[in-house]
């Protein structure tokens, strides 16, 4: 069932245009399989779906974001209650965003370094049917990815500077 699953899995998103690739490890979390997913253009969002080792009843759905080096210094020049504030509120948007992801702010709330966001699917309610009901999952995590984005250029709007080199104010993990 768990290579038939993969195998659904990988075959729907190559249909919609998402690339996808064999995810061999996922440090520190031991998968049993895994993909590397990037959502088709205009918007290429990183995804990672896999199914971990002890508990393979399941697959999950993970992003990451990784706080850019013009965000991580903006949220350093607020006080501590000021980080906490914005992690908060951003925690609160992701949620009202995916109310069934798992959301992360890493380390803590008051050093932000990273979020992720994690969706849980149990193999039960994968079958041949339920590709929509997928891509809708997918679309959940990917739309808390743009809350993120937005969050973050709403608290410290940033432009990219004109000519050269355009410094990214987004990372993705």
């Amino acid at each position: 069932m768990t290579k038939r699953i993969k195998e659904l899995i990988t075959n729907w998103l190559v249909e919609e245009g998402f690339e996808v690739k064999n995810l061999s490890s996922l440090p520190p979390i031991q998968i049993a399989w895994g993909l590397d997913v990037f959502t088709p253009p205009p918007l290429k969002v990183n995804l990672k779906i896999f199914k971990p080792k002890g508990k393979e009843d399941r697959i999950i759905i993970l992003l990451g974001v990784g706080v850019s080096p013009v965000h991580a210094k903006k949220l350093a020049e607020l006080k501590p209650e000021g980080r906490l504030r914005f992690s908060s509120k951003l925690l609160g948007r992701i949620l009202s965003v995916c109310n069934i992801c798992n959301v992360a702010i890493q380390p803590n709330p008051v050093e932000i370094q990273a979020i992720t966001v994690a969706l849980t699917i149990f193999d039960s309610r994968i079958s041949e049917d339920s590709k929509p009901e997928f891509l809708e999952r997918i679309t959940l995590v990917v739309n808390a990815f743009l809350e993120i984005i937005s969050t973050f250029n709403e608290e410290f709007p940033t432009l990219p500077e004109t000519g050269g080199k355009e410094e990214s104010t987004t990372t993705r993990i």
